[in-house]
């Protein structure tokens, strides 16, 4: 028993991969003219939102990942502007390097009326 359309869906389906193969083709020597390092700022004392845009403007198009926590009493932050960077990783004026994975920066926080 043959299955309606199967033919036709791997056709299309492979068509689809070679136009995905064609551009990553395309895109990759664009990718070699990154920047292949970033400074990381000094984000002790900072307000969240501050400090992670500060970071994201830092890395610019590199791939980023934000680890961050309530040192005192493991909340969950929502409101990024109720809290203040305690501690980081990297360290500050850290030279990170770009890679294929993104990078994790971690951020150690308080309450803004706690302070650090």
């Amino acid at each position: 028993m043959e299955r309606k359309g199967f033919k036709r869906n791997i056709a299309a389906g492979a068509a689809s991969f070679g136009m995905l193969l064609s551009g990553v083709m395309v895109a990759a020597p664009t990718a070699g003219a990154q920047a292949s390092t970033w400074t990381m700022p000094a984000l002790r004392g900072e307000v969240l939102q501050n400090a992670v845009d500060g970071v994201k403007s830092a890395a610019g198009s590199a791939p980023i990942r934000f680890n961050i926590y309530d040192a005192v009493n493991n909340q969950v932050v929502y409101n990024y502007t109720n809290w203040v960077v305690c501690g980081q990783s990297p360290r500050a004026n850290a030279t990170v390097k770009v890679g294929a994975k993104p990078q994790t920066i971690t951020m150690a926080l308080k309450r803004r009326q706690a302070g650090c």
